[in-house]
């Protein structure tokens, strides 16, 4: 968590110092269990922290900008207007649920993979040739992002009516196990060499961080197997 953790922080140009809390509000907000007690309450006040924390920090920006991407995004323009600061605080929220959580649940998908498939990690770290691929690979096979889409009108998928207005969940890890797509679309092979999954979505919703996600997980991947090449999972570790 450290690593996507630091590299939000400095982007952003938030003080490390606060990396922690950060983390705190992130793992309240996305990875408290609904059934937990008081869990809607805890969400609802880290959420409510969060962008007290943003909108705080828009106010101080647009006073005193400096050399980081919020600075950056306040001298934006739309069709000649300012971005109002609704907008530049949901802009931070986005960034902030999106920057922290998603290379994290990457790395612990693959990490997970690897310290399980002794063929698979030991195969890395004798040729560190195979990280961009098998990145990939582990990006299409354990991809977790689960999209929803408000339907617009009333329609019919696949023989099921769905009313306008209704939540549509799109998981993203069907489409990258598409047996029309992929071949052998339930195994991970890291040396998969036709690889067009989705997990960064496509079209106007493709993931803007892709290509920074992308750079994270490469260097992840090579440093630690330069270090660290043989290791497993506990026994009972969840």
């Amino acid at each position: 968590l450290l690593f996507p953790n630091t590299i939000f922080m400095d982007i952003m140009g938030l003080p490390r110092a606060d990396a922690d809390l950060f983390q705190h509000w992130e793992t309240e907000i996305l990875h408290t269990g609904y059934a937990e007690p008081g869990a809607q309450e805890r969400q609802m006040d880290a959420m409510i922290a969060v962008s007290g924390y943003f909108a705080e920090l828009i106010t101080e920006r647009r006073r005193e900008p400096r050399a980081d991407l919020l600075s950056t995004a306040l001298s934006w323009r739309i069709d000649g207007e300012a971005i109002p600061d609704d907008d530049m605080l949901a802009f931070c929220l986005l960034m902030f649920m999106a920057g922290l959580d998603t290379v994290a649940a990457q790395l612990a998908y693959s990490f997970w993979h690897l310290a399980t498939h002794d063929d698979d990690r030991r195969r890395i770290a004798a040729d560190p040739g195979l990280i961009p691929t098998a990145m990939e690979e582990f990006l299409r096979y354990y991809a977790f992002v689960t999209p929803g889409r408000k339907v617009m009108r009333d329609t019919t998928i696949s023989g099921c009516p769905v009313p306008a207005g209704t939540m549509v969940f799109l998981p993203i890890a069907s489409a990258n196990r598409d047996p029309r797509e992929f071949d052998r679309p339930d195994e991970v092979i890291i040396d998969r060499e036709i690889n067009r999954h989705i997990a960064f979505g496509a079209g106007p919703h493709r993931c803007l961080g892709s290509h920074l996600a992308r750079q994270e997980l490469r260097v992840a991947f090579e440093m630690w197997h330069e270090r660290i090449p043989e290791y497993r999972l506990r026994d009972g570790a969840e």
